[in-house]
């Protein structure tokens, strides 16, 4: 696959520098802002809790225009998102995640959207905008977020109504591929309530010419539209309640021939262009355009409700969501038409949580709740195959098309408590637990839509049966627990060992020949983690560290065999280290250091899993100085994100090399911060990375698996400028 051009010692000077900002000393009086978080379902200072999280602010997201979920996984160790053709994410925390390639199939890693989980993985489309931060929570969740986060969380928090009469608008253009990026929000605060408008338009352009059909791909328009309102209910009541809308457009992708060491692609299409750069030859004859294609429109609500009841909080919080996908994908990558796939996805869901939380700084602090939620998904697939002899699989035509009709109902009654005792002054202990009940009612079919050439319904009735309807049903129970032992070593220092299971319910996966395959078991998790969290130079710095160790019986894990995405159940394990360091270095002198090591593996075959690199990190630096006798000032960002080799499909299959992104945003601000005017750059040292796979139909099959192969390039070198108006 394409390799990067990262420097050797790379990795060494990354090291050097989380190691000298970790011991890094003082000399100002400035000290580091507090982060406030709800991993544990109430407003804490990060520092103060047993578990690592990594935060993403709101203020580096519209730095440099972080506006989708592939952005955010470029930004924090140890977290992959990888698109995909379908522009489905692979995610995967610590070189552990569930695959992509099923629709049906739930994530391992949970995303939460203002305390709602996001119950597919088409939604981590969704936009990230006006946003408050971001937390990503490592290692196995257990009692409080939610369903399915045995391998961690991502937990998006957007900005509330507030106090104030206020707003921002922020524009950037990107001049290589005429990419416009903008967002903006407005805060009116009423004796009636406060209320809060935010948008986010993305109109990005392509940067790889298809030379067979003109286009320049992929772009991508997303139109996303917030309102949240706020309001007191009585002396003991507050309502919060937000909706949004988003309509998402991807025209085109990157996805081309990479290795052709079998001469395969080159005797399909004598044409093709071989080897992953800005320019490719592909066309289909689904649509119009000649590209792929891939629309999507969806809402969101949310309804929160506080209410206290002397000290105590009793929270209910309401989510519904819908999405509708239409899209449709060149599977042949070549400018012949042989593979064609069509999918359409509708998906609901409904949830209701009611919790009680307890006042907080007491000797025994606890949040109890339950959880009722329900999903509907209608999944339809159309594949049409038509490679003509000599191309062959096992010697029979691959000429046919048939249809895939898949209809999901989950129902899913959780009870959840958390309580920490303080054993003394210094001890600490916490105990959770999450019972959960879910059943799902699903129902396969599949049709045959076209039988080509002779021979061709052979093949066709191996690899695409006809199924007539099928229903399926899948009953479970799980018991999920954490216990986490605490100790102030010292009044700035805390030390904590951990132990949680967390389970994925199993379910079933559209991407099977046979429907009596489709069911696949629940996936348990065992981490254990010792670490500390250390304040420094009295709160000019913290240096925070962790050492963890997971074990999961019936990983899903899910691999392109050449024909389809084959969902498997193995043992997997995972083991390594993070280190996370921050300092106020001088007076508007602020610099960041995070890295994970991570060692990732298939128990049975004691290969490394995919997605999994064993190094990745992020150094930062920002620097602001005001200008003598203007009234302004001067800011300068840099962040660089690296990430070690991984690869892309089991069996050490499909490799990527290692890759540094570095961007560096240049700017001057007015006083009283009116408007801001800045240079950004991205990917400065025009590094390439790839998603690689067999070549459909016949890579790994017909021909030596990684001889024929697919790949797809990421979005090179731009410069951009970008205004901030605040008012």
């Amino acid at each position: 696959m394409t390799q990067s051009i990262a420097h050797p010692s790379l990795r060494a000077g990354i090291a050097l520098s989380v190691l000298v900002l970790a011991t890094a000393t003082n000399a100002s009086d400035t000290l580091l802002e507090e982060v406030i978080v709800t991993a544990q379902k109430r407003a804490e200072n990060v520092q103060d809790i047993p578990v690592t999280i990594n935060v993403v602010t709101g203020e580096l997201l519209d730095s440099f225009s972080l506006r989708n979920s592939n952005d955010l996984g470029d930004a924090v160790p140890g977290l992959t998102i990888q698109a995909t053709p379908q522009n489905l994410a692979q995610v995967t925390l610590r070189g552990l995640g569930t695959g992509s390639g099923g629709e049906s199939v739930d994530q391992s890693v949970g995303l939460f959207i203002d305390g709602i989980w996001a119950g597919r993985i088409r939604e981590f489309q969704a936009s990230l905008f006006d946003v408050e931060r971001i937390e990503v929570i490592k290692g196995t969740q257990t009692a409080l977020l939610g369903k399915n986060t045995s391998l961690g969380a991502i937990s998006i928090i957007s900005r509330r109504p507030g106090e104030a009469d206020e707003g921002y608008l922020q524009a950037e253009y990107e001049f290589e591929f005429d990419s416009l990026y903008t967002v903006g929000a407005a805060n009116l605060a009423t004796e009636l309530g406060q209320y809060r408008f935010a948008f986010n338009y993305v109109d990005e352009g392509g940067y790889v010419k298809n030379q067979s059909t003109g286009n320049e791909v992929p772009q991508r328009e997303q139109l996303t539209l917030r309102l949240s309102g706020n309001w007191a209910v009585g002396d003991n009541g507050n309502l919060l309640a937000s909706y949004q809308y988003d309509d998402l457009d991807i025209f085109g992708d990157t996805f081309q021939p990479d290795q052709d060491t079998a001469g395969l692609m080159l005797a399909l299409d004598p044409g093709a262009d071989i080897g992953i750069d800005t320019t490719k030859t592909a066309r289909t004859s689904v649509g119009n355009s000649g590209d792929a294609e891939d629309e999507q429109e969806s809402q969101r609500a949310v309804v929160q409700y506080d209410h206290q009841i002397k000290e105590h909080t009793l929270t209910a919080l309401t989510g519904w969501s819908e999405y509708e996908n239409d899209r449709f994908t060149d599977s042949d990558f070549l400018s012949i038409d042989y593979l064609n796939t069509v999918f359409g996805s509708d998906y609901e869901q409904f949830s209701q949580e009611l919790r009680l939380t307890s006042p907080g700084n007491q000797r025994f602090d606890y949040v109890a709740g339950m959880l009722y939620l329900n999903s509907e998904m209608d999944f339809s697939g159309i594949t049409d195959a038509s490679f003509p002899p000599p191309f062959l699989l096992a010697g029979l035509p691959l000429d046919n098309s048939s249809q895939r009709f898949y209809t999901q109902d989950t129902q899913v009654w959780s009870i959840f408590g958390q309580g920490k005792l303080a054993l003394n002054e210094r001890w600490r202990v916490t105990l959770g637990l999450r019972y959960t009940d879910e059943e799902k009612d699903a129902s396969f079919e599949r049709q045959r839509l076209r039988t080509g050439i002779p021979g061709s319904s052979i093949i066709a009735d191996i690899l695409a049966p006809v199924v007539p309807p099928t229903e399926m049903t899948r009953s479970e129970d799980n018991l999920d627990g954490s216990i986490n032992l605490q100790h102030d070593l010292t009044e700035d220092t805390l030390v904590y060992a951990s132990w949680a299971r967390g389970s994925k319910s199993g379910g079933f996966t559209t991407e099977v020949a046979l429907v009596e395959d489709a069911e696949y078991d629940t996936e348990e998790a065992d981490t254990t983690e010792l670490g500390f969290k250390m304040n420094l130079a009295q709160g000019a710095g913290y240096l925070n560290a962790a050492l963890y160790f997971t074990e999961i019986e019936n990983f899903q894990i899910i691999t392109f065999t050449g024909t389809a995405f084959q969902t498997d159940t193995v043992p997997a394990e995972t083991y390594g280290a993070e280190l996370e360091t921050r300092w106020v270095l001088a007076p508007g002198l602020l610099a960041g250091a995070s890295a994970t090591y991570t060692e990732a593996e298939d128990k049975d075959s004691g290969l490394r899993l995919p997605y999994a690199p064993k190094w990745s990190a992020s150094v930062d630096l920002g620097y602001e100085v005001p200008l003598p006798d203007t009234g302004l000032t001067f800011n300068v960002l840099g962040v660089l994100n690296y990430r070690d080799e991984q690869y892309m499909q089991r069996d050490e299959r499909s490799p990527d090399g290692e890759y540094t992104l570095v961007n560096l945003r240049l700017g001057i601000t007015s006083e009283q911060q009116a408007w801001d005017v800045a240079l950004v750059g991205r990917n400065l040292l025009d590094q390439a990375t790839s998603f690689g796979f067999d070549y459909p139909g016949f890579g790994g099959l017909e021909v030596p698996a990684g001889s024929t192969t697919l790949g797809s390039l990421n979005r090179p070198r731009t410069i951009s400028l970008q205004a901030r108006f605040n008012f």
